[in-house]
């Protein structure tokens, strides 16, 4: 950016030559003109990134609080599953197709 910046002061004082002697500026006050617009400028263009980093930010923690509650979802799923098949494995709960798998052709008949 600050190289930038030089290379348009230098720009516009190349530029700025020509008109400035029919004005009669002086070369301090060209170049103090030019780095009053260049200060001007600089400021909207920080403004403008400034605005564009708290857009990024907002975005970042909705992201993460949106994450963070899916993660805390998925691990009570887990839990409870982890739960059910233990309970299953202890003979506390019958999957519901262990019955029907567990019968016999001939009594099925």
């Amino acid at each position: 950016m600050k190289v930038f910046a030089l290379a348009c002061l230098l720009g516009l004082l190349a530029a700025s030559s020509a008109s400035a002697v029919a004005t009669g500026m002086s070369p301090v006050t060209r170049v103090v003109e030019l780095l009053k617009g260049l200060a001007e400028q600089a400021e909207k263009e920080g403004k403008v990134e400034e605005g564009l980093y708290e857009d990024f930010v907002c975005w970042g923690k909705s992201i993460i609080s949106q994450k963070t509650a899916s993660n805390s979802e998925a691990e009570s799923r887990i839990d409870y599953l982890e739960t059910y098949i233990k309970d299953i494995e202890a003979g506390r709960i019958v999957h519901p197709f262990h019955h029907s798998m567990s019968v016999p052709c001939s009594a099925a008949e």
